[in-house]
């Protein structure tokens, strides 16, 4: 009991608010039944009060970590689904112009509507119609499947043959082609000079457009 009354006086001048613990009446019964114990069950009884206060300190600890992975897993996957959202967003803003410069080309899908651009850069080159001749033709539309859908490809092909013209002209009509409004390619070249005009040349150049239209937008 002198221990008791020792512990109580301490709490009495360095923990006053713990006071109103051993005051309570049912803290008070709690404590006159474990005196009444033998010192071997008061010490079970301590032990357990122990071993059990142990047990839900690590039961705590290991609920508010279960809850911490789970939210710190969550989060990593939220991250990762922003990231790939993101670039996802930075690939398409990347290809929208060059997509847009390719269905551009879809203008020159109507039968004749190369042949007529093909002749507009030629005279916008100071070529003579008179010495240009164009063959359009249309190749097989083929059907292609990839990650932004379906796409069913055309391809526009003529064949430009130029009679007696000079360097200066035949820089500037591929120049047209090249740098003009579509997105066109020149599959093959071939020059000779002429035989009756020094300085000129016989051309003929192989030029092909791709048509396309994808499925995304249905």
């Amino acid at each position: 009991m002198d221990t008791v009354a020792k512990i109580k006086e301490w709490i009495n001048e360095n923990a006053p608010i713990l006071t109103n613990v051993y005051q309570n009446k049912y803290v008070g019964m709690a404590y006159d039944r474990f005196a009444s114990l033998p010192p071997t069950q008061q010490r079970q009884v301590v032990t357990g009060f122990f071993i059990g206060i142990i047990a839900l300190i690590m039961l705590v600890l290991g609920s508010s970590y279960f809850s911490l992975w789970a939210s710190s897993r969550k989060a990593k996957k939220s991250y990762v689904m922003v990231d790939q959202l993101l670039q996802y967003q930075k690939n398409r803003r990347g290809q929208s112009p060059q997509i847009q410069h390719l269905e551009r080309n879809n203008q020159l899908a109507p039968m004749g509507a190369f042949k007529q651009y093909l002749s507009d850069q030629g005279r916008n080159a100071n070529i003579s119609p008179r010495v240009l001749q164009i063959e359009e033709k249309e190749a097989p539309a083929e059907r292609e499947e990839d990650a932004k859908g379906a796409q069913e490809v055309r391809v526009k092909q003529a064949m430009v043959k130029i009679q007696r013209i000079n360097l200066n002209q035949l820089k500037a009509f591929l120049q047209n082609i090249e740098f003009g409004q579509y997105n066109l390619g020149v599959s093959s070249l071939k020059i000779t000079n002429d035989d009756k005009v020094r300085g000129y040349m016989n051309v003929e150049v192989a030029i092909v457009a791709y048509l396309f239209q994808t499925d995304e937008n249905g």
